[in-house]
């Protein structure tokens, strides 16, 4: 490849990066064929007096990123935890600490918006986290194999389970104020957001499959 038409910094970042490549353990073709697809990029920016560096990022990363790393492979080929009890726990403490945080800075915002007592929010959070594992169990992973859910049978146990989380949800209207405490607008975003921050840790822990959009390759 002539790189006469490049600048010093330039032919340096283009030298770093061939390095790397071969640190690598790229091919001498390889090199060529990844350096060929950088260059019409590389002389534009050149044109336009911006460095290689600074377009690309440092040669060493660029050039790495072509690179699969073994943490990345096992990380890809990393199996997803699809533990019902753990799936749930998981949607569960994600719905609990959304409504709980919304509706605190809500109310925050607009004083006349309804807070919800503690027990409204775990029917909400927990009653709803039964209803997307629900989802996942009977529709969502069959998605992707043969035995995928018709239309009309996602919509009917959809609108089922929607219906006992409405009636969960209606039931706790019921619990007397003094059992059912309504949480004040700052009390609500902590509680909210502790609980989110600790989803997600949960989530990352265990590697948990996700029951509102489950990978290709869930079995």
């Amino acid at each position: 490849m002539d790189l006469q038409n490049l600048t010093k910094k330039n032919q340096e970042f283009i030298n770093i990066a061939t390095h790397q490549l071969i640190k690598d353990g790229k091919t001498d073709q390889e090199i060529k064929d990844i350096l060929e697809n950088a260059l019409p990029s590389i002389l534009e920016n050149q044109s336009k007096g911006i460095p290689a560096r600074t377009a690309l990022g440092a040669p060493t990363v660029w050039a790495a990123a072509f690179t699969e790393k073994p943490e990345d492979k096992k990380q890809a080929t990393q199996e997803k935890d699809t533990t019902p009890w753990r799936m749930w726990l998981n949607t569960s403490l994600w719905l609990f600490g959304l409504f709980a945080l919304v509706t605190g800075v809500l109310s925050l915002i607009s004083p006349t918006y309804p807070l919800y007592g503690i027990f409204t929010l775990i029917a909400l959070g927990f009653g709803g986290g039964a209803v997307m594992y629900g989802s996942y169990h009977y529709i969502y992973r069959f998605q992707y194999t043969e035995k995928r859910v018709g239309f009309l049978k996602t919509i009917a146990i959809m609108f089922v389970m929607l219906i006992v989380w409405m009636l969960l949800f209606a039931l706790t209207t019921l619990i007397p104020s003094s059992i059912n405490i309504i949480l004040s607008n700052i009390i609500s975003i902590l509680l909210g957001a502790i609980v989110l921050v600790g989803q997600y840790f949960f989530r990352k822990k265990y590697n948990i499959e996700s029951a509102w959009s489950p990978q290709q390759n869930t079995k």
